[in-house]
Formats: C-alpha cells, sequence, structure tokens
C-alpha cells in the first residue's frame, strides 16, 4: 500500500489539537452538530487527497492512475513514458515536473495516447506532456482521436505539445459529445486521413480553447487544423494557425455545416492551404488573416481562365475542391467567386 509523500498539513504535523476537537467536540452528552458534520467532511477531504510521484510510489502513470481517488495528484519525472494512459473516469491531476520538453508519453502506433472515455470532469487534469505516437481508437466505425480521445468527458488539458499522432478523424485530439478545456497546448505535424489533422470536434460537442498554437497539422479532407461537425461549438482566444493544410477546404478550420458554431477572438492565421477557413464563424474581434489565394483552385499562383474550366469541369454535387463555398455543389456561385478575384495571387 502507497502512503502520500506529504500530510495536507505538511509532514510531521498534526492535522487537529486537543483545543481543535474540544471546540467540535465539548464535554457532556454526544450531539450532532454543524461543526462536527464539518469536521467529518474536512477529515474525509484530508484522507482522501494525495500526492504521487513517478517513479518512486508507482513505476508507470497508469499503476499510479489505478490505485488513484478523485482529488490525488500524480506528479511525473522526465522522460519517455511508453503505453497508452486511461484516465478510468477519474477527478485527478497528472502533470509532469519539469515540462513538456522533457517529459514524453508515446502510445508507439498502439491506439491513442491519452483516452478521457468514463465521463471525466474539468477537474480531470493532464499538465505539461508531450503526447506523441498515437494513432487513434475505434469510435462509430472510425479511427479517431490520434493523441487524445475524448469522449463524453470534459477534461482539461493544458500546457502540452500534441505531435506527431495520426487518426482519420482528429489526428492531434478527437472530442465526441464532450465539452473540454484546452489551454497552452501546441498542435504540430498531425495528420487527418480524413478530417481535423489537429483536432476534430463532433456531435454535440463544446470547447474552451485558449492560447494554443497550430502549425504543419494536415487533413487529406477538410480541416487542416480544426474541424467542426454536427452540432459543435467552440470558442478559439488567443490563438495563431500557421502552414495548416487540407486537401480540399479549410486549412486552418472547417466548419461546413449551418449547424455548427466556432468563434475566434484574438487569433492569428498565416500560410493556410488551400484557405483559412471554411463555412461561417462568429467574429469576436482582433482576429488577423494573411493573405491567401482562395480560388486558385489548381494552385498555379494565379486565377485564370484554367481555375475556371476546372470548376466548370466539376459542375454539380461535388465534396471538391473546385466547391469554394463549400456547399458540396459546384455550381454559380463558385464561379462568381473565382471571377471576384482573377488575376494574380497576393504575394
Amino acid at each position: 500500500m502507497f502512503e502520500p509523500k506529504h500530510g495536507i498539513m505538511g509532514p510531521g504535523r498534526p492535522f487537529f489539537t486537543n483545543e481543535l476537537l474540544a471546540t467540535f467536540f465539548p464535554p457532556g452528552p454526544l450531539m450532532i452538530s454543524p461543526k462536527s458534520t464539518i469536521l467529518a467532511a474536512l477529515l474525509a477531504s484530508t484522507a482522501m487527497a494525495a500526492e504521487y510521484e513517478v517513479p518512486g510510489d508507482f513505476n508507470t502513470i497508469q499503476e499510479a492512475v489505478n490505485g488513484a481517488v478523485d482529488g490525488d495528484v500524480i506528479r511525473v519525472g522526465p522522460g519517455t513514458w511508453p503505453g497508452r494512459l486511461d484516465f478510468r473516469g477519474k477527478q485527478i491531476t497528472i502533470e509532469s515536473m519539469d515540462g513538456p520538453s522533457t517529459t514524453t508519453l508515446n502510445a508507439n502506433g498502439v491506439g491513442s495516447v491519452v483516452l478521457f472515455q468514463s465521463s471525466e470532469t474539468t477537474n480531470s487534469i493532464l499538465d505539461g506532456f508531450t503526447i506523441t505516437g498515437g494513432t487513434g481508437s475505434l469510435l462509430e466505425g472510425e479511427i479517431t482521436g490520434g493523441g487524445i480521445h475524448v469522449v463524453e468527458s470534459s477534461p482539461t488539458i493544458q500546457n502540452c505539445i500534441i505531435t506527431g499522432n495520426t487518426a482519420y478523424f482528429g489526428g492531434g485530439v478527437a472530442i465526441w459529445e464532450g465539452a473540454p478545456i484546452i489551454r497552452g497546448c501546441t498542435f504540430t505535424n498531425n495528420h487527418a486521413d480524413g478530417d481535423g489533422g489537429g483536432l476534430r470536434l463532433h456531435h454535440y460537442s463544446q470547447l474552451s480553447m485558449e492560447n494554443c498554437t497550430f502549425t504543419n497539422n494536415s487533413a487529406n479532407v477538410f480541416g487542416g487544423g480544426i474541424n467542426y461537425g454536427h452540432y459543435s461549438q467552440g470558442l478559439h482566444a488567443n490563438c495563431f494557425f500557421d502552414s495548416n493544410v487540407a486537401g480540399l477546404r479549410g486549412g486552418a478550420i472547417a466548419s461546413a455545416c449551418d449547424c455548427n458554431d466556432p468563434a475566434l477572438s484574438n487569433s492569428d492565421f498565416c500560410n493556410s492551404q488551400p484557405d483559412h477557413i471554411l463555412g461561417g464563424w462568429e467574429d469576436e474581434g482582433s482576429n488577423e488573416f494573411c493573405p491567401v489565394c482562395t480560388m486558385d483552385v489548381n494552385a498555379d499562383s494565379v486565377v485564370d481562365v484554367n481555375d475556371v474550366l476546372q470548376v466548370i469541369e466539376a459542375w454539380g454535387g461535388c465534396v471538391c475542391v473546385e466547391d469554394i463555398d463549400g456547399d458540396t455543389v459546384v455550381g454559380v456561385n463558385d464561379l462568381l467567386l473565382i471571377l471576384s478575384e482573377y488575376g494574380e495571387c497576393p504575394a
């Protein structure tokens, strides 16, 4: 049986003195009072809260999770920790001692790296790791969430580097019917064979994101950086998107359905391909966009007759790069958009 390294009041210091106990339990017949009720709750909380170290108290992070209870803190030393990590529904904090540059969780190509799939709350906290080597988990017939898999849960993910993960949906992170908080994280070099190279949220999900960076993520279809799907919404504040690529549309963010509601505040977008954002979004102010040549469908740095002809050839129902307005139909609106930017692409 492992014991916590420190009590709540500090090593060697008693929790309660005789004088304090007398305050709650005066001489005379035993009576249940509000004070004794408070004391009982305090005793219960102090008995449960603990801090563990890995290595030290446990050999692996998952062993520490299995032995932890709500409120515990697991502190992880530097190094590369192989395998998958499942929070198992516990409201605990797992934090690195020295930050993500020296502390890595690596699934080594076997499923998602981190799993939140048992109704975890915002008190389930992952803090300060590099998340890599993930290949996703099966959900609704598709492989999703290469780095982090969130299903019907709302964890807090902060100060992490999510890199080098793959899946069909959500190469870096996939959220299904969840409401996580993600802050201070970097998403880089993640890939989705379908949508959402860096992150995908789907099926009534809600995301709160701040101070995050998306660079060099890619998706074969929509949303090189982020993809929204099926009645999902989110707020992205103080975020930076650079060099994210989608095979069809939404290099940085794709929200092809009016049922979604992404909101952006004080965020910057540069070097997205073929465009920055597909679909509607709410402008909360102070967003900046580098020039991008969205109408250059054949990517030759000029909008000309060749782009017009390519659109005409794809005329009709189509989920393709020629569908510039993202309505799944190549038609007059797409042709008019090309004509509106006819000429050389901005440098």
